[in-house]
Order: structure tokens, then sequence, then C-alpha cells
């Protein structure tokens, strides 16, 4: 009995912990890809990680270049436009300063947001944890077309390999398929 009791227990153990949280808004009507030309700016870093926000960013960018049709403002074109604006794009929080944001840089569209958790827990398996808010408003109605929220966790206690990246990667992927899953319909 001790033995079966132990075994479940390694089982259990060796299987890892990890979790998925998602949710997401969707204004179904408001998102046409092809019609849309996005500038996605800097993630707020709510972290104590340097640069989460930039690194989350750049992993947003990669998933709406290789999953939407959207017409994305090339992060270096954008950075140069605003230089030296009183508006620091790395604090963009409200939808009334994305939307000024946007009219500036002359796009229709602007997803902003923040990462509200990117580490690695302390602990045997040192898991890795992941917070992401988003939110995608038009620029000329300064309506909200699409919002979604989630949290990653990743762990193993044996022969995994999740990364922070990777299970980043996973979140971003799957917030995006949701907004053009509702898109679809």
């Amino acid at each position: 009995m001790k033995k079966i009791i132990f075994t479940f227990l390694f089982l259990l153990l060796a299987s890892g912990c990890s979790g998925t949280y998602q949710k997401d808004y969707v204004q179904s009507r408001g998102i046409a890809e092809e019609a849309r030309f996005v500038a996605v700016l800097p993630l707020v870093n709510l972290t104590t990680t340097p640069n989460a926000g930039r690194m989350v960013s750049d992993i947003l960018v990669t998933e709406f270049y290789s999953a939407t049709g959207f017409r994305l403002m090339e992060s270096t074109s954008m950075l140069k436009r605003l230089k030296g604006d009183e508006d620091d794009i790395e604090y963009v929080v409200e939808d009334v300063v994305a939307q000024e944001i946007g009219h500036r840089l002359g796009v229709d569209t602007v997803v902003y947001g923040s990462v509200s958790e990117y580490k690695y827990s302390r602990g045997v398996n040192q898991s890795p944890a992941a917070g992401i808010n988003l939110r995608m408003i038009d620029v000329d109605s300064g309506r909200v077309l699409w919002a979604s929220s989630a949290s990653r966790t990743g762990g193993c206690f044996f022969g995994c390999e999740d990364s922070l990246n990777s299970i980043t990667q996973e979140a971003v992927e799957q917030m995006v398929e949701a907004m053009q899953s509702e898109t679809a319909q």
C-alpha cells in the first residue's frame, strides 16, 4: 500500500503543474483585418523584470504578422515619429491617450496594454509565469474592438522544457486566435 501511495505521489509531482486562464472580449463587427492599419505600442511593464513590456510587445507583433491580415506600422518608424513627444508611450494605459497617439501616427487602430507578470516562480522547479492584458481600439471612434487578458504558468518536475518565452508565445497566440475566431463569425 505504501508503494502505491508513493508511486501515485511521485507521478503527480513528475507530471508537473501548469495553469491557464484567459478572458476575451471582441466587438465582432468592428475588426476587418484587411482594412486595419495597426500600431502596437510597447506594453506597460508592471513587473520587476526589466524590459518585460518590450519583450512581450515583440512577441505580439510577430504573432500579428504571422496570423492576421493587419498592416502593421513598423515599431522603429513608430518610435521615430513619436520621439520627443510628451506622452511616454511605454506608459499608455488609457484609451484616450492611445487614441491620441493613433491620430498622431496616422493609423486607424492601436493595440496597447500591460504585462502584469513575467517571471520564474521560486520553488523546486522554477516555474515560468506570465500575465498579459491587451486592448485594441478604433482610433476614430475610440471604441474598444478587442480586449484580452491571459495568465499562463508552466511547470514540470522532470524532463520538461517550459520557458518563460514559450509560455508567453503560447498565451499571445491563443489571445490572437480568440480575436480571430470571433471576427470570423
